[in-house]
């Protein structure tokens, strides 16, 4: 396993530069790439195309994360229908740290595409800025006989004004729930279609739970998708009012430790009284990560905003229970004996990211600590009531 921070020296330079630009007030980060796109891209597309094959796959594959893992999902499920699909990794280019290297020859740079003028589908999974800083980089005439498809993860009710502005470069949006589509949409007449992620069914699944008398509870989230919203602060207080150290444990993973150093920092100190709960930042492969699920009985997410909720999907999928908050992307799947919806109430978004605060009256969900917890407590009360403690892991159907 390798430490979940940056580790070569361009990754560093990255991770400085992104620090640094995230640091600038959003009108200093969006005057420049708004002027930048109209010098290399027009005023906005002038004639919608629908072109079709090859299909060009463009994202933060070698990134890890969410939409690396967005990308992931989009072009397995073109090369399971056989058709030509040309996968584009940029993780470098948007000042990613390469968490996961492919080094066998699926992935193609922006160099290598830079000079493909013919049509084509342009399938882009990556949000504002960074959406807008790929067309600079690849420019006109790459863009010019192709149609442009936005693959868009949106948190809140409401998009961005830096969003609104990218919406004249696409020919369409695709998202992977309601939620999303229905904030996009209020900003474009433009076709908006909600793909979900076709996440495959792992080979295995979880067939006992609480075995020796603890539930395990796990949550995993990535620092650089900001904290306050994935709220982990939440699912600490929610676990440590539920549960005494003998009768329960809570893992949170963290993906992106560096990210945020001040919220790192503070996550030690809330969970550092409770013996219970253990933080774990190293990067995992995908051989560990499935592991680590498996090692667990429930999964619990007392987020603010969800896009989709990958994690919890991919929790449901090895047949977890799951405790999650009942708003926004997730709700779209979300069902099920072993799922439980966590109330809420809506708040403004207060005091968080500068990219949340550019969006006028946003709100977003305050789940119910003292109910989570009461909610925990059950479901630990339901698997003790069911015959078979041991640990087992079968091969799914």
């Amino acid at each position: 396993m390798m430490p979940d921070t940056p580790s070569s020296p361009g990754d560093r330079a990255r991770a400085c530069l992104k620090r640094a630009w995230k640091a600038l007030p959003p009108a200093v980060r969006e005057l420049p790439l708004k002027l930048l796109c109209l010098l290399r891209m027009g005023h906005r597309r002038s004639v919608p195309l629908t072109a079709d094959d090859p299909i060009y796959v463009i994202g933060n594959f070698q990134a890890g994360g969410g939409l690396s893992r967005s990308a992931e999902l989009y072009a397995g499920q073109i090369r399971r229908t056989h058709r030509h699909c040309i996968c584009v990794d940029v993780s470098r280019e948007m000042l990613q740290s390469v968490k996961k290297p492919v080094s066998d020859g699926s992935l193609r740079s922006l160099a290598d595409i830079r000079d493909d003028a013919g049509a084509g589908r342009v399938i882009i999974h990556l949000n504002p800025p960074q959406f807008l800083w790929l067309l600079c980089k690849l420019g006109r005439k790459f863009f010019r006989h192709k149609h442009i498809v936005a693959y868009w993860v949106w948190e809140l009710e409401d998009i961005p004004s830096l969003w609104k502005f990218a919406l004249r470069y696409v020919d369409a949006v695709e998202t992977p729930s309601s939620f999303s589509r229905t904030a996009i949409a209020r900003s474009t007449e433009k076709p908006v279609s909600v793909l979900p992620h076709i996440v495959p069914q792992p080979d295995s699944v979880k067939q006992s739970f609480c075995h020796d008398g603890r539930l395990r509870c796990l949550f995993i989230f990535d620092m650089a998708s900001l904290v306050s919203r994935k709220n982990p602060q939440a699912a600490i207080a929610a676990f440590a009012r539920a549960f005494t150290p003998d009768e329960a444990e809570l893992t949170i993973k963290v993906i992106q430790s560096g990210a945020d150093a001040a919220a790192w920092q503070e996550l030690l100190a809330l969970a550092a009284p409770h013996p219970h709960i253990r933080l774990i930042a190293e990067w995992l492969d995908d051989a560990a990560l499935e592991r680590l699920f498996l090692e667990h009985d429930l999964y619990l997410s007392l987020h603010r905003s969800e896009g989709y909720g990958l994690t919890i999907r991919e929790a449901m999928l090895r047949n977890l229970y799951v405790a999650a908050t009942g708003w926004s992307g997730n709700m779209d799947f979300m069902e099920g004996d072993r799922v439980v919806a966590v109330p809420y109430t809506l708040v403004p978004v207060n005091g968080a990211d500068s990219f949340f605060r550019n969006v006028p009256n946003a709100r977003w969900a305050d789940p119910d600590i003292a109910e989570a917890a009461e909610i925990l407590r059950g479901i630990r009360r339901d698997m003790q009531a069911v015959p078979g403690k041991s640990m087992t892991c079968e091969a799914s159907a």
